[in-house]
């Protein structure tokens, strides 16, 4: 029965967009509403949306899997593997695929416009600024060597092009001051907490690439000190990994500490950090203006922290009872908003029913919470979590 799954080959395929039609009911989807199901003939109905401009497609084909080769290099043949041991090859496949498809991905302008204006939870950016952290982010995707669109070869009418979609389609709002009135008359975009998610979509098109300079950033931005060691780096490096386990799909042929030093190299040759070793110890010193500069690859993945923050807050209801997932969720949500709306969390992405949902996961997986599946009415199962008595572990978590 394995025979023609031998046979096959994974071609792992890259379809990116400038701009996609079902931004809307992506959000939808992401304040928690089912997913509906894709239907031609509505989209062809909607004469609107035949009428915009989205844009350009990208498809990039990645290195083929070879079934045959691949199931070679296991430690046993699928005859001999059990139920448990094939799912499990068929996830790190599905996995590997995945991985497959980011190194081909492609870096649009709307992606990075979108990342430096997600990059920070204020609500206007000057133009600057922003071209200043848009440079930053360049020049490290290009260290990085990942393709870009085409038309990053005029790169600024590039980024001036998608700012002024994202202006002319009311995503973000374009101010310009009188100059008669300012002395130094500047261009702000203003971003309203509604938009962020139209943004974020198109963020994460490109995150993966960000992701060990913004754990890194991560650990420096939030240390109380100028000067730390790259032990402490590490453990922090691990750690957000570790949490965002199921956000992301990480490159596990890459060593961590090979990770974390080709990071701090290319942070050192931008002048951000000067490395200095002191008995047998590396220590890191963040300069001045190298601080500013590394907040917004931190800014990055703030809004995933929030959402673990949000769920991890609201453990407090398993204290209780028992819940399903869907009744946990539905006290979530509103606690997330509640959070929002008092300010103690600043960036509305991190409202997120899918962040919730993976956030779950990883409490699981650090067994601070047990699920047990129930068959209901109908023959379906209903996962019910509780609370382990881990208590210790959680509260370091907490503390963290």
């Amino acid at each position: 029965q394995f025979k023609y799954f031998e046979n096959m080959a994974a071609v792992p395929v890259y379809f990116g967009y400038d701009r996609v039609i079902e931004e809307r009911s992506y959000l939808k989807e992401l304040s928690g509403a089912p997913k509906i199901q894709e239907n031609t003939a509505e989209i062809i109905k909607s004469t609107k949306i035949l009428r915009k401009r989205y844009g350009r497609v990208y498809i990039n084909i990645g290195e083929p899997i070879i079934m045959k080769d691949y199931l070679a290099a296991q430690d046993k043949s699928m005859e001999q593997m059990t139920m448990d041991e094939r799912q499990s090859l068929y996830r790190k496949i599905g996995y590997e695929v995945v991985l497959e498809i980011n190194k081909v991905s492609v870096v649009t302008p709307f992606a990075l416009v979108a990342s430096g204006l997600l990059s920070h939870d204020r609500r206007g950016i000057s133009h600057d600024e922003l071209s200043g952290i848009l440079n930053e982010f360049y020049e490290y995707l290009d260290t990085r060597q990942v393709k870009f669109a085409a038309t990053f070869a005029h790169r600024d009418k590039a980024i001036a092009d998608a700012l002024n979609i994202f202006d002319s389609t009311d995503i973000i709002s374009k101010i310009e001051a009188d100059e008669e009135e300012e002395e130094m008359p500047e261009v702000v975009y203003s971003l309203a907490d509604t938009k962020r998610l139209n943004l974020e979509y198109y963020k994460n098109n490109i995150l993966h690439f960000f992701m060990s300079i913004c754990f890194i950033a991560t650990s420096m931005v939030k240390n109380p000190e100028d000067v730390m060691s790259r032990a402490k780096i590490m453990g922090d490096y691990k750690f957000l990994k570790w949490l965002l386990w199921n956000e992301f799909i990480f490159d596990e042929s890459r060593d961590d500490a090979e990770e974390v030093d080709d990071v701090l190299a290319y942070l050192h040759t931008r002048s951000m950090i000067v490395t200095t070793e002191r008995e047998g110890e590396v220590w890191i010193e963040v300069k001045s203006k190298g601080g500013a500069r590394l907040k917004p690859f931190a800014g990055l993945v703030h809004n995933y922290l929030v959402s673990c923050w949000i769920v991890i807050r609201s453990l407090v209801y398993l204290r209780k009872k028992p819940l399903t997932q869907k009744e946990w969720l539905a006290k979530i949500r509103p606690l997330g908003e509640r959070m929002f709306s008092k300010g103690e969390i600043l960036r509305a992405e991190a409202l997120s029913q899918a962040n919730y949902q993976n956030a779950i996961k990883f409490l699981e997986g650090a067994e601070l919470i047990i699920s047990q599946a129930k068959e209901e009415k109908g023959g379906k199962r209903e996962v019910t979590y509780s609370l382990t008595d881990n208590r210790a572990q959680l509260e370091v978590l907490r503390r963290r």
